[in-house]
């Protein structure tokens, strides 16, 4: 009797974690004024594309309004031209399936059916990407963060994932479009904040492996800093058969810091070093090639800046990284080496509001 209600005690402790699980199928719609969830593609083409797809649903000031959709993409060319695609609808001209993850805003949409993931941006006579891709790797969830009235959920709930797309970009008014097409290998994150993100974000880095003509395992890192200095960190490694080792007892540091504008600042080498129960990882990444530097509150027009200046915004220093690894196990070190898709966003506080000036009294 004893053993049993032992055995229901733990199950009882399991519930919880069970129940907080993100439910990545499906917006939430929360009331809470910041409220913000967000799914978020990128991916690198082998032809040197690198693509960005983001599915946001979010609660803004009047006159957007709450439940507002924005679609936001970005598709740069290996001679580091970008292309963005941008569109906003309100509920009802965006939405979801109830049943199933089936995600559109416009013309945009993002689905998934048996395990197979189908992006498709854009109009098709216009800029647009096409892909579609999986994963055989389970999420890399977060802990759940929470303070002053603010809390962010996150996972990266496609890690590793591989597949084939296609894009197509305007090059001018009478010029025909540039198209690519081929191979494509990313990681799609699943985000939902809210309070004001500047109170449960400071900096997240996250670094995604490339496989190579080797087979070495690949690294992935996800690391976030919160305001209070704490920073919840993932590393994990996937080997050649897909099996994914979990890293704990995990330890980063930033190194060569790069000043940015805006007071914005972002690091190019970063040391790590984690722990399993049976095995280690540790050594240094290189943010060596610059793909895109990216604010979007640069690319908003006034009327959105007029409410987005004062809320956080994010500054975004997306590279191509080179990583150098020792793995050891039981049966001896392997020397990792291979490049990875990388992306540092650097949590920027919001502009504080002018106080109206007092006519003095004569």
């Amino acid at each position: 009797m004893k053993l049993i209600k032992l055995v229901i005690v733990c199950l009882a402790g399991l519930l919880p974690l069970s129940a907080a699980a993100m439910d990545h199928s499906k917006p939430q719609l929360l009331d809470d004024k910041f409220y913000k969830e967000y799914w978020e593609q990128h991916f690198l083409f082998e032809d040197g594309t690198f693509v960005t797809a983001q599915f946001l649903a979010a609660n803004f000031p009047w006159p957007v309004g709450d439940d507002h959709g924005i679609m936001i993409a970005t598709v740069v060319k290996p001679d580091g031209t970008r292309t963005i695609i941008k569109n906003g609808r309100d509920l009802g001209k965006w939405g979801f399936d109830a049943e199933k993850f089936s995600l559109f805003i416009h013309t945009h949409r993002l689905k998934q059916e048996d395990g197979i993931y189908d992006l498709h941006v854009g109009a098709p006579d216009k800029n647009a990407v096409n892909a579609t891709f999986s994963s055989a790797a389970l999420p890399l969830d977060h802990m759940k963060f929470k303070r002053k009235k603010a809390s962010m959920e996150s996972s990266i709930y496609l890690p590793f994932f591989e597949g084939s797309g296609n894009w197509q970009v305007q090059q001018g008014e009478k010029e025909p479009l540039l198209t690519g097409a081929g191979k494509i290998q990313g990681f799609a994150s699943h985000v939902l904040i809210t309070g004001r993100l500047e109170r449960v974000l400071n900096s997240w880095l996250r670094v995604g492996g490339l496989s190579g003509a080797d087979n070495q395992p690949m690294p992935f890192l996800s690391a976030q800093e919160r305001p209070d200095g704490s920073r919840d960190i993932i590393l994990a490694l996937k080997n050649a058969a897909g099996e994914i080792t979990k890293f704990s007892d995990i330890s980063i540091d930033y190194q060569d810091i790069q000043q940015a504008p805006h007071k914005s600042s972002y690091p190019t080498v970063i040391k790590v070093m984690g722990h399993s129960e049976t095995e280690s990882l540790s050594g240094t990444i290189r943010l060596s090639r610059k793909i895109d530097h990216f604010n979007i509150y640069d690319h908003l027009n006034f009327f959105e800046r007029s409410f987005a200046m004062f809320r956080a915004s994010v500054a975004n220093y997306r590279y191509i990284a080179d990583y150098d690894l020792l793995h050891t196990t039981a049966a001896g070190s392997q020397k990792l080496t291979g490049k990875a898709l990388s992306e540092y966003q650097d949590i920027l506080n919001p502009r504080e509001k002018k106080k109206p000036r007092r006519k003095k009294r004569r």
